[in-house]
């Protein structure tokens, strides 16, 4: 059976509810990891990645299904991801990133009325400029955003939750990494290195 557009909320959902659940760890453990299926890509993750795919059809873009691929890794209760799949088309390209931007606030917006009454599960969203990735694809639609939203924490309870989120493409290949921690971070500090770490780790050798 395909899947939609708000099933990548799915996904969402799985890694948002996950923050309920681990165990603190606060230890990072950065390694060099070359995800499957992303030519030229290196990245570094504080944690040994898994790797998920699954074929989804994008109601946001004509065509057939995408295969979404989706590598991630927890440490304490913060989860770093990256998604990615093949436009296949250089027209699909911006309609997927504009997509991709929009649909990330969208499945927040769901996770955080789990967990409190729709009358305040905002989300706030702040643009903090052009993603920057050594080697990507220049495009206009390709943003570092941070969101503060809420998540799931048991008992009908729910908690602040901050995600940092790159779009950026390479190719064909369009790509969201996130970084997705509860709130307030341990540290100012920590919480500066562990974004400036994931992001700038990203990059393509050709």
């Amino acid at each position: 059976m395909k899947k939609s557009w708000w099933s990548i909320g799915a996904w969402t959902l799985s890694i948002v509810g996950c923050l309920a659940l681990v165990a603190c760890s606060p230890a990072l453990d950065w390694r060099s990891v070359r995800p499957e299926h992303a030519p030229a890509l290196q990245a570094v993750f504080p944690c040994k990645p898994k790797q998920v795919d699954r074929s989804l059809t994008l109601p946001a873009l004509p065509g057939p299904p995408v295969t979404m691929h989706l590598v991630s890794c927890k440490v304490g209760e913060s989860i770093w991801a990256l998604s990615y799949f093949d436009a296949q088309e250089i027209t699909r390209v911006p309609l997927a990133l504009a997509a991709d931007n929009r649909a990330l606030r969208d499945n927040l917006e769901a996770v955080s009325r789990l967990g409190s009454p729709p009358a305040v599960a905002t989300v706030s969203a702040e643009d903090l400029g052009p993603a920057q990735v050594i080697g990507m694809t220049p495009n206009a639609l390709s943003r570092h955003w941070r969101l503060v939203g809420r998540r799931p924490a048991g008992n009908g309870e729910s908690a602040p939750v901050e995600v940092h989120a790159w779009h950026f493409s390479h190719g064909l290949m369009v790509y969201q990494a996130s970084l997705w921690r509860p709130m307030p971070p341990a540290s100012a500090k920590d919480s500066t290195d562990s974004v400036e770490t994931f992001i700038q780790g990203f990059k393509f050798s050709d």
